[in-house]
């Protein structure tokens, strides 16, 4: 065999095996598009909010190429209506496992009726996984309604004040709290002697000594006698 034929097949030879290391390549740099599960919209995911109140969104979310962005839009079903459009990254950009915790707050001039919600998340390799979800917008003058709302963190004492007014026409069966922000998230029971008044004024303090610096989300929660709840926010830093 000649030189010239010895080189010919050399370079076939590499030339194969440069073909079949691209493509190999090519099948481990594949990343699996993101998923969404357990989507939970409003208190037990009952699918429905309040004028003048929010609504919780909760799903879990898996992206192995890494969150670039969560998206949610709430529209009318029909005709006008109220319109939601906000982007998320705080707190989700870059993670591979998720979960999505937002409340959004629904103004009180809202028209009732019967909404449609979209969610979706972007990698950061440009896969889109995608949800919907109804929600019903309705007026009830029954559920449970706090005035004078106040959440307040004391860096000398490093605890929470919390404090407000408390109406529940159906009188009240339970109140908690739910601190979240970052990777912490914790519930607080609150006691006193509330159970089975229609009125009630919260005080209370929370040491936050096992809680990290951060931006924090306060949920107050006020279930009544007739088993309908309702979720109140605030925000405060530490």
């Amino acid at each position: 065999m000649n030189t010239k034929q010895i080189f010919g097949r050399l370079s076939i030879a590499l030339f194969l095996f440069a073909v079949i290391f691209s493509a190999c390549k090519k099948d481990n740099d594949i990343v699996a598009n993101p998923t969404i599960t357990d989507l939970e919209i409003g208190s037990g995911n009952n699918k429905t909010a309040y004028p003048g109140a929010d609504v919780h969104i909760e799903a879990e979310i898996l992206a192995p190429g890494g969150i670039a962005n969560i998206k949610v839009s709430i529209h009318p079903e029909g005709g006008a209506g109220w319109t939601f459009n906000q982007t998320y990254t705080e707190g989700y950009e870059g993670l591979k496992n998720a979960e999505l915790h937002e409340h959004i707050d629904i103004p009180e001039d809202a028209a009732t009726g019967e909404y449609h919600v979209h969610i979706t998340v972007t990698d950061k390799a440009g896969n889109i996984a995608e949800a919907d979800s109804e929600l019903n917008i309705i007026i009830d003058p029954t559920l449970p309604s706090i005035a004078g709302f106040e959440v307040a963190y004391d860096s000398e004492d490093d605890d929470l004040h919390l404090e407000g007014d408390i109406t529940a026409p159906n009188k009240i069966a339970e109140i908690s709290m739910e601190i979240h922000g970052g990777s912490f998230e914790k519930e607080y029971e609150i006691t006193g002697d509330y159970v089975g008044k229609t009125t009630f004024h919260l005080h209370k303090h929370f040491s936050l000594s096992d809680v990290p610096s951060g931006h924090y989300h306060v949920h107050l929660l006020v279930k009544d006698q007739a088993g309908k709840e309702r979720e109140f926010e605030e925000h405060f830093d530490k």
